[in-house]
């Protein structure tokens, strides 16, 4: 494994780790970013809801060089449902509220007016400047800012700015909302058929939730990522120039809550190794140098007093399947497993064997690629009711269950939300494996946790 030293001093699992550490997860600038989770309210007519829940992203270009951003929104099955190009130039910022995105009001988001863009040039100060104009007389003042240098969306190869394209929010939304549907749920491991949790039995389709990637980019393109063309035409670039900060905003419910963006950071000498979007850059034969997501995590959760928790769980798992019929089923033996403590010291641990690796009958709670789970014994039949915490554990971090489910390797990122009253709030949860970038990673054949007891070798360490 490359970087075998940076990626062990990272502890990914516990402690603190240092600034912009390949592998490990932090705030940093990246090439990619991920928003795991976005919802928008619709009203009854299947039309965003101006009052209603929506979701805002802030993507900042850190650097001095202009950059071009390929935004894919992506719905709850990973299907890819649009994409589009926006330029951002030297310590640029570009805000969208999705809501926008799902009405078709491109001119909300568009990173140019109308009239054109700037096309000052960069060998002096431009005569609109696009960064720091108050630095001259600091004795190391920021570099100049690179504007867009493009005089016409033709001569660039971009189609923006797009300007108001009302007719795609039905056909967005419509595409997106296809995607959430409820099945029965199927298992071949334990018992012939297991009942649907209370959230997936009663989902609807509004809300709308769905995912999103943001890309540094070589060039405008009309590729997806899951397109071969896209690795192909060599689009991806490995500049690690983004930061994204995510809001979640409900004005109905006095909600707000943020986290920042995933930061996806890439680097070239990652050949070889699984990345982030390995699974659609292997099937173009090119390597994916993105840093992957981890397989274990640890959060909070509070179901008293009055606080209600949701687990917000993104992976590159969307576990559908056929059963004997050739029907579509929700797959309910799809390898996870967790682990529950609450506050007086109880705990519930089980081991691998029935549906969602449980030795006991239990549906398959996260299904798909992005979903937002209420954290309660109503949905969970092994956590410990009122407070506590739990351990989320995916196949590649769980040796006992046998080979891993994919060749393209499973990844994921968790979040909670936390309400109370009229109150909001949320967090990432902490990354507890990254089998991708920690071979050892797992958990030993007891299924129990270990201290981390400072040795680089190992944080998922066997009992002694």
């Amino acid at each position: 494994m490359k970087k075998t030293l940076i990626l062990a001093l990272a502890l990914a699992l516990v402690g603190g780790v240092a600034y912009a550490n390949f592998c490990a997860r932090d705030y940093v600038p990246a090439a990619t970013l991920l928003v795991p989770y976005a919802v928008v309210d619709l009203d009854s007519t299947g039309v965003p809801n101006p009052s209603g829940y929506t979701t805002l992203l802030a993507v900042t270009n850190v650097s001095s060089a202009k950059q071009l951003i390929h935004v894919v929104v992506w719905d709850a099955q990973s299907d890819h449902v649009v994409d589009f190009d926006e330029v951002l130039s030297g310590y640029d910022v570009w805000t969208i509220n999705f809501r926008d995105l799902l009405t078709g009001a491109f001119n909300s988001f568009d990173t140019s007016s109308t009239a054109g863009f700037f096309t000052g040039t960069i060998s002096t100060k431009p005569v609109v400047p696009y960064g720091p104009t108050t630095n001259d007389s600091y004795v190391t003042p920021l570099p100049e800012p690179f504007d867009t240098d493009a005089a016409t969306p033709s001569s660039s190869g971009c189609n923006f700015p797009y300007g108001p394209l009302t007719s795609f929010g039905p056909a967005i939304v419509t595409a997106l909302q296809a995607a959430i549907i409820t099945l029965p749920q199927y298992t071949t491991c334990q018992v012939a058929s297991v009942a649907n949790p209370p959230w997936l039995a009663n989902l609807t389709d509004n809300p709308v939730f769905f995912y999103v990637t943001v890309d540094v980019v070589t060039a405008c393109n009309q590729n997806f990522p899951d397109e071969d063309g896209y690795w192909t035409g060599g689009f991806p670039s490995t500049q690690n120039t983004l930061i994204g900060d995510i809001i979640y905003l409900n004005q109905t419910a006095n909600f707000s809550e943020s986290v920042p963006a995933v930061a996806i950071e890439a680097d070239t000498t990652w050949e070889g190794n699984i990345g982030f979007y390995s699974r659609y850059s292997d099937a173009a034969l090119v390597d994916d140098f993105h840093e992957p997501l981890g397989t274990a995590f640890a959060f909070r959760y509070f179901d008293s007093g009055g606080i209600t928790s949701n687990l917000m769980l993104w992976k590159t798992s969307l576990d559908i399947t056929l059963n004997a019929d050739d029907d579509p089923v929700f797959d309910a033996c799809r390898p996870y497993i967790y682990f529950a403590w609450d506050e007086n010291e109880n705990t519930k641990a089980r081991g691998a064997g029935g549906p969602s690796g449980f030795l006991t009958a239990e549906p398959n709670v996260i299904p798909f690629e992005t979903q937002k789970v209420p954290l309660d014994v109503l949905n969970w039949n092994g956590l410990l009711a009122n407070n506590g915490w739990m351990l989320l554990v995916f196949d590649p971090s769980i040796p006992f269950h046998g080979p891993f489910t994919s060749a393209n390797a499973l990844q994921a990122w968790a979040g909670v939300q936390y309400y109370f009253g009229t109150y909001s709030t949320a967090l990432e949860a902490a990354t507890l494996g990254n089998v991708w970038c920690f071979a050892q990673d797992v958990l030993p054949p007891a299924g129990t946790l270990n201290y981390y007891d400072g040795a680089l070798e190992s944080r998922f360490a066997p009992t002694p």
